[in-house]
C-alpha cells in the first residue's frame, strides 16, 4: 500500500518568507522520510494552488492526499479558507481521496521555539531587564482553539515566573497595545511580545509596530520552519493517513462477522 502524499498548506501572504518556510519544512520533512511524497500549496497570493498540486499529483499516480495546515493558532479545526480550498479539490479531482488533518495548532512545543525568537530580539535589543510578557496572536473564532492558546500564555509565564498576557490581532480578544498597556498599568515597563506566528505576514508586521508604539521593548520574529513544526506536521499527517485507511476492506468477511459478533461482549467488559 502506497502512503498518502503529504502536502503543506499555507497561506500565500505577499511575503515571500512564507515559501521559504514551506520548502524549508518540505526539505526536512523528506529527510526525515525519502519515500514520502511531499507538496506545498498555497491559499491565496503566489504559488501553486491546492487544486493544481493535486491534479499534477494525481496526474502522476497518488490515489491519496493528505492536507496539512500550516495554522499555528488554530487547535481543532483548519480556516474555513482551507476547507473551502479542499472542497474544491475534491471536485476538481474525485477520483483523489483527501483528507484535511487538524492544523499545526498552539502545541506546548512551540513554546520552546518562542522562547528561542524572543531571546533573539532580546539580544538584538540588549535588554537585560525583563518583568512583563504579552503573547501575541492571529487571533480565532474558536472558542477551544482561544482557550488552548490562553493556557499557553499561562504555561509561558509561569515558566518564566513572569506575568503573561495574551493579544489578539482579530480584536477577538485585547490588541497588542491593551496587552502592553493592562501590564504598564501593573507598573510592568519591561515587557517583551513573543510572537505566534509563523511568518512575517501583514498581521505579525501590524502586531510588532503596535507593541512598539504601545512601549514594548522588543518584539520576537516569526517562529518560521524549526523541525518542532515539522515534527507536529509529521503527527498531523499520519494521525490524518489513518483516517484515510478503511479498515473494513482490509478484514475478510468472515473475520468481519466474527468481530460483530464479539462487540457486545467487548463492550460489555469496557463498562
Amino acid at each position: 500500500m502506497t502512503a498518502p502524499a503529504l502536502v503543506l498548506l499555507a497561506h500565500g501572504h505577499s511575503d515571500p518568507q512564507i515559501a521559504e518556510i514551506t520548502h524549508a519544512m518540505r526539505n526536512e520533512l523528506m529527510a526525515r522520510c525519502p519515500e514520502l511524497v511531499v507538496r506545498a500549496a498555497y491559499l491565496g497570493g503566489s504559488g501553486p494552488s491546492p487544486v493544481q498540486v493535486a491534479g499534477k499529483l494525481a496526474r502522476l499516480g497518488t490515489e491519496e492526499i493528505v492536507f496539512v495546515p500550516l495554522e499555528v493558532g488554530c487547535a481543532y479545526r483548519a480556516s474555513a479558507v482551507a476547507g473551502d480550498a479542499i472542497t474544491r479539490v475534491a471536485a476538481a479531482c474525485p477520483d483523489l481521496r483527501v483528507l484535511l488533518s487538524r492544523p499545526i495548532g498552539p502545541e506546548p512545543i512551540l513554546l520552546t521555539m518562542l522562547d528561542r525568537t524572543l531571546r533573539q530580539a532580546l539580544s538584538d535589543h540588549h535588554v537585560t531587564e525583563l518583568d512583563g510578557l504579552v503573547l501575541s496572536t492571529a487571533g480565532t473564532q474558536d472558542v477551544r482553539s482561544r482557550a488552548l492558546l490562553a493556557r499557553r500564555t499561562r504555561q509561558w509565564g509561569m515558566h518564566h515566573k513572569l506575568a503573561c498576557v495574551t493579544a489578539y490581532v482579530d480584536e477577538t480578544g485585547p490588541s497588542v497595545e491593551e496587552a502592553v498597556q493592562t501590564l504598564w498599568n501593573q507598573g510592568r515597563r519591561h515587557v517583551a511580545v513573543g510572537s505566534w506566528f509563523l511568518s512575517t505576514s501583514d498581521l505579525w508586521a501590524h502586531q510588532a509596530e503596535a507593541a512598539l508604539t504601545a512601549g514594548a521593548i522588543a518584539v520576537s520574529r516569526p517562529m518560521t520552519a524549526g523541525p518542532e513544526v515539522a515534527e507536529l506536521a509529521m503527527h498531523r499527517y499520519v494521525v490524518g493517513a489513518m483516517d484515510l485507511i478503511d479498515f473494513g476492506s482490509l478484514v475478510p468477511p468472515a473475520e468481519a462477522e466474527e468481530d460483530l459478533d464479539l462487540a457486545p461482549e467487548l463492550h460489555a467488559i469496557g463498562a
